[in-house]
């Protein structure tokens, strides 16, 4: 009879402090803190010219601030750094452009091939570094014991801060492919002006948990979907452009330039411990 009294104390003295514990945490209007996340991107492609070479990657950190409208609705946003992945590769046809040491010439910035080399293009590698926003609504649960457990709807803006561009493909002759003998090699940390639009959005769908584990500090787990519905490359006029088919096998007997087309999903999971 004592012990069952011991052991009916014992789970209410644990009750109560789950209890004290987790209200701190819900009473909370303002939590605040760092996070950090890996996700895979899915480049949807709008033109037959290039493709996708597979998913990127990822990996994003920054800082999120929730604030509690009601005890079950917020609203979440922050400033994240993300640094992307993302991969191609020609489509219908033999992809080329023209470059310069580092930078990609658009079509109105060569003329007479004297320090121009012509690269025709096998696969792309874009290192693209984002400075993204989150504004999204947030529907949380009340705390079952020190768990509470919430979805996330809302949008990612994101804005490019760099662009870095890894090539593989084979060098010609400049004046003339041919002819020419090709000989592989990479091209590194190339620049491509104008290539990437400078802002991009997604709606995402998420869901996640809360752990309150210790005061008022949560550790927090979700996994979500992002649509991408804007373009990840400008529309540039002809002469701004830089990749291109050869008249020689397009079938249009001279040279296409065109853009690059795509927009993006991302699926992401993240951790944030917010104080």
């Amino acid at each position: 009879m004592i012990t069952m009294k011991k052991i009916i104390l014992s789970v209410l003295l644990m009750t109560v402090a789950q209890g004290i514990t987790a209200q701190e945490a819900a009473d909370k209007k303002v939590q605040a803190g760092l996070v950090t996340g890996f996700g895979l991107n899915f480049q949807k492609m709008g033109t037959k010219l290039m493709s996708s070479n597979g998913a990127g990657n990822d990996l994003t950190i920054g800082a999120n601030v929730n604030f509690s409208l009601t005890e079950t609705v917020g609203f979440c946003t922050g400033l994240e750094f993300d640094f992307e992945t993302l991969k191609y590769k020609p489509g219908s046809y033999n992809v080329y452009y023209y470059y310069n040491d580092t930078e990609i010439l658009r079509k109105g910035d060569y003329g007479d091939f004297s320090n121009e080399q012509l690269y025709q293009l096998t696969s792309r590698t874009q290192k693209a570094t984002y400075l993204t926003i989150p504004t999204m609504m947030l529907f949380r649960t009340n705390f079952l014991g020190y768990f509470r457990y919430f979805g996330k709807f809302g949008l990612r803006n994101s804005f490019l801060l760099s662009n870095k561009i890894n090539d593989k493909g084979f060098n010609f002759d400049p004046e003339s492919i041919i002819g020419s003998t090709p000989t592989g090699g990479d091209n590194t940390n190339m620049k491509a002006q104008g290539d990437m639009f400078f802002f991009k959005s997604a709606v995402g769908l998420v869901g996640g948990a809360e752990w309150n584990f210790t005061g008022s500090t949560s550790l927090v787990a979700e996994l979500g979907y992002y649509y991408g519905f804007t373009p990840l490359h400008s529309n540039l006029k002809e002469d701004k452009r830089t990749l291109y088919n050869s008249g020689l096998n397009n079938g249009k007997g001279n040279d296409e330039y065109f853009n690059n087309k795509a927009t993006q999903g991302q699926l992401m999971f993240k951790l944030s411990i917010l104080f």
